[in-house]
């Protein structure tokens, strides 16, 4: 009976902590990071970016960035393009440039995770950083303007 007990406890605790890591967030913006919604300028569509920067640079900015979509149009493919501006809450740069693609499902949705590094920025050099996201059927979502402090 002990060891049946025992292995008892252990299944119960394994559940518990399995439980425990499904139910967590799967992807959250620290401190240093940014979040935010993807907003619909012109067609339909809604999603999420999220800017994670991560000691890898060795010394330069890098960070992971995830783009997700919803609630588009099935199988329209978007250019993910960012710009960049110095640190002071208030995207004014207008110098958009493309950093990958995605095509959305029958149902609308897609999304792209890619790695984005700076050399010679420093790693912790502030900026603030703008995303547009414009779709083949002429469907344009943006982000908020997100201050991005490196790791």
């Amino acid at each position: 009976m002990i060891r049946i007990r025992g292995f008892r406890s252990l299944a119960a605790g394994l559940l518990a902590a399995c439980a425990a890591m499904i139910a967590a967030p799967a992807a959250h913006a620290g401190p240093a990071g940014a979040m935010s919604a993807l907003t619909a300028v012109t067609g339909q569509g809604t999603g999420l970016v999220i800017v994670s920067p991560t000691s890898a640079g060795k010394g330069d900015f890098d960070a992971r960035v995830k783009v997700n979509i919803h609630d588009a149009a099935p199988d329209t493919t978007f250019t993910v393009t960012r710009a960049v501006d110095a640190a002071d809450g208030l995207c004014t740069s207008t110098d958009f440039a493309p950093v990958a693609t995605l095509t959305t499902s029958a149902g609308g949705a897609g999304a792209v995770e890619f790695e984005r590094g700076g050399r010679g920025s420093g790693p912790t050099v502030p900026f603030d950083l703008f995303l547009r996201v414009l779709g083949s059927d002429g469907t344009v979502l943006q982000s908020g303007c997100m201050t991005i402090i490196g790791k």
